[in-house]
């Protein structure tokens, strides 16, 4: 993602939104569930918001990949699971309690 000079993009870290400044000519790389989970947690999957700005415009442009959904998903971190079941399982999540639980509901740590 590219801010330009508007920015507005924020992450979740340790339950506080941060800002993410905008640095000229740079782009912005968000990561996924999967690329979380097939990268043994290298590369982390951030809940994110963007905040509009009453004075400027802002545009993103979202581009995304996911694997086949019978595609097997395995890491050191992880239980093997396919993409389908992962989607059957946020979509489970956010009808029984509201929200996404994610990967850690194939977290191999998980109680």
């Amino acid at each position: 993602m590219n801010q330009e000079q508007v920015g507005g993009f924020e992450l979740l870290k340790d339950d506080k939104w941060l800002q993410v400044e905008p640095i000229p000519d740079t782009l912005i790389l968000n990561l996924g569930d999967m690329m979380q989970a097939i990268s043994n947690d290298e590369y982390k999957s951030v809940k994110n918001r963007v905040k509009p700005n009453k004075y400027a415009e802002r545009y993103s442009i979202c581009y995304f990949v996911f694997p086949a959904e019978g595609s097997v998903i395995q890491s050191p971190k992880y239980k093997p699971f396919t993409y389908s079941d992962f989607q059957a399982q946020v979509q489970q999540d956010i009808k029984t309690m509201g929200f996404k639980i994610g990967l850690d509901r194939f977290n191999f740590k998980q109680v």
